[in-house]
């Protein structure tokens, strides 16, 4: 299949509230509908998961990141535009807004990450709504660096696997991940 017959069959699969296998600027992700509790539900369960850790979500522009976040900081926007050819950032934002209250922390924060990736970015903007992202592993074992690596228990519960790219190796094996609070940065993990 082509990459836009395989945006347009994973749009599909995504309205119809199913689990998506995908490549992302990361690793490969298991992903659904940022909006739709039951698919959530179901991601947490395929990874074997508990609901207390939080996943992120996937945007694919500043218009959509500001749809979910009450105030954006300056500074947040430049490190923003200023990282797309470095390693992907996620960033955790307070007070995050028109979201699924299950992805919430208890501090009431979101992790979303601006995705530079053609596939999701096309996926998400044909979707026109932020997706779920998390690596493609069983909670607590090693995230897989390439489709291959990926747990057959994985790969039998989802409802969809994207067909690009399964050769590719991951340049990254997870983002960066800020934490902002109070218009500061904290880095939790480089």
């Amino acid at each position: 299949m082509s990459f836009y017959e395989e945006i347009e069959k994973s749009v599909k699969i995504l309205k119809k509230g199913k689990s998506l296998l995908y490549p992302t600027d990361t690793v490969w992700g298991l992903g659904c509908d940022a909006f739709n509790i039951k698919a959530i539900e179901k991601i947490y369960k395929i990874k074997n998961r508990s609901f207390s850790k939080s996943m992120i979500l996937l945007v694919e522009s500043m218009d959509r990141l500001c749809e979910l976040v009450e105030e954006i900081p300056f500074f947040v926007k430049k490190i923003l535009q200023e990282n797309h050819r470095k390693k992907p950032i996620t960033i955790v934002y307070e007070n995050p807004r028109k979201i699924v209250s299950k992805l919430n922390t208890k501090d009431n924060t979101l992790a979303i990450r601006l995705t530079m990736d053609p596939f999701c970015s096309r996926l998400i903007q044909n979707l026109d709504r932020p997706i779920i992202s998390t690596s493609a592993n069983l909670s607590g074992f090693p995230t897989p660096k390439s489709f291959y690596e990926i747990s057959p228990s994985i790969l039998n519960n989802i409802d969809y696997a994207v067909n690009l790219r399964r050769k590719e190796i991951s340049s990254y094996s997870s983002s960066s991940i800020l934490k902002i609070v109070s218009n500061k940065v904290k880095i939790l993990r480089m």
